[in-house]
């Protein structure tokens, strides 16, 4: 048979090897060694369908049950024996309903007891719309209210609904979303897009085009970029014209670089905090490798041990509200120099290093003794013994206030690594 187009060469070879052995070709039926073209009526995707049990439990998720595209059954009606698997196994791109796919026979199970043992195997859905989002073809007689949108289509117009009222079943929670755009791709691309407007471009820098897109104005053509996205944005006029990644208006993105540089718009600005140190490149400026994280919040956990952040230079964090650290048993700041506050300044100015509060309480708790002991003789003193007794304790505070000036001059209560401003 002539070799269809649909994936990689390998597995189209794969695929048509298999269907033309003459092994299979005893049970061929209807198919006549060929691919049929099929409608899905039906698919198991959980232990609350009915087929769940009869059709292997757990192992029945993801069978379809279809109907012949030219031999179509009332809306809500299936055959039980027209039921296919799906032919890859790691990869699950379960059709829709209404969604057209191709469906193969190819060994089961039983090979190894019955070489001639074969099942219905099916691919993913046939891309009719030329949609990601959805490209279910139903049978004209089931939907008499969606002729123009659905019938005039195989006379060759596009279709193009105008809202989100269409009648077709596309299963229990599935409801077609107008807006959900594809992604416009460049020479080269790979990508996967999801439904719902996530995706993965395994892309690059394409210069010289009338297609621009935001990430190739450095580098040369051919520079890697990955794009992982989770919900696009949401863009005025025709929805059907495909759109590519924006980082500022997505709901989600990871971005990984080679040499682009990303036009992020400044959640926060300034650098003030790096006034002792030379600021890092704005990541709308650098054009070297990095990944950008970009969404409404971010949340990194540790369920056993810890997040662990490096860097040669410099981390920086910013925030247009506060920044809190809460520690259950302590919180440490190991540098050679801390400020709690700017940096900027005149040092024993502006800038002015903290008590080292024990030292500082130790002495004056020394002095303060010192001082109750001579206020004590001053209350008593009538006579000159009195007063030679307080003459005394007076020898032993000059002592201690010679001590304290010197402890003074030395700086020995100031701290050496942690400064605060004025």
């Amino acid at each position: 048979m002539p070799e269809v187009v649909y994936g990689s060469a390998g597995i189209v070879r794969a695929v048509n090897n298999a269907v033309n052995n003459a092994a299979y070709q005893s049970k061929a039926g209807a198919f006549g060694g060929k691919l049929l073209a099929a409608r899905v009526k039906h698919i198991i995707l959980d232990d609350t369908d009915p087929n769940f049990q009869a059709f292997g439990e757990w192992n029945s998720i993801g069978i379809i049950f279809w109907d012949p595209v030219d031999q179509p059954s009332p809306e809500g009606q299936y055959s039980k024996t027209n039921y296919a698997s799906s032919f890859f196994p790691n990869v699950k791109n379960y059709p829709l309903l209404n969604e057209l796919v191709y469906i193969l026979q190819l060994p089961t199970s039983n090979i190894s007891t019955d070489v001639t043992s074969n099942g219905y195997y099916y691919l993913p859905p046939i891309n009719v719309w030329n949609s990601q989002h959805h490209n279910a073809m139903p049978a004209s007689q089931g939907v008499p209210d969606q002729v123009e949108d659905y019938d005039s289509a195989f006379q060759g117009e596009v279709r193009r609904p105008e809202d989100n009222s269409t009648e077709i079943n596309l299963g229990k929670t599935f409801i077609e979303r107008l807006g959900v755009r594809p992604l416009l791709p460049y020479e080269g691309d790979i990508i996967y897009e999801g439904r719902w407007g996530n995706s993965i471009r395994l892309g690059s820098t394409v210069k010289n085009t009338t297609l621009t897109n935001g990430w190739s104005t450095t580098g040369e053509n051919g520079d890697p970029i990955t794009i992982i996205r989770n919900g696009q944005a949401k863009y005025d006029g025709d929805p059907w014209v495909p759109q590519v990644e924006d980082i500022n208006k997505d709901q989600s993105d990871i971005w990984l670089t080679s040499t682009q540089k990303l036009n992020i718009n400044g959640i926060v600005g300034g650098f003030s905090s790096f006034a002792k140190s030379t600021p890092v490149i704005d990541p709308r400026e650098y054009d070297k490798n990095q990944i950008a994280l970009i969404s409404g919040r971010v949340f990194l956990g540790a369920k056993t041990d810890s997040i662990i952040l490096r860097a040669n230079k410099a981390i920086h964090l910013a925030s247009n509200t506060s920044i809190n650290m809460d520690g259950s048993k302590e919180i440490v700041l190991n540098a050679s120099k801390v400020y709690l506050g700017s940096s900027e300044g005149t040092p024993g100015v502006q800038l002015q290093s903290v008590i080292l509060g024990e030292e500082l309480v130790e002495t004056l708790k020394f002095i303060n003794s010192s001082l109750k002991v001579v206020a004590a003789g001053l209350e008593k003193a009538s006579d000159l013994k009195s007063l030679a007794a307080i003459s005394n304790v007076g020898t032993t505070l000059r002592q201690s206030c010679l001590d304290l000036e010197k402890t003074l001059n030395d700086k020995t209560f100031l701290s050496k690594t942690v400064l605060t401003t004025k």
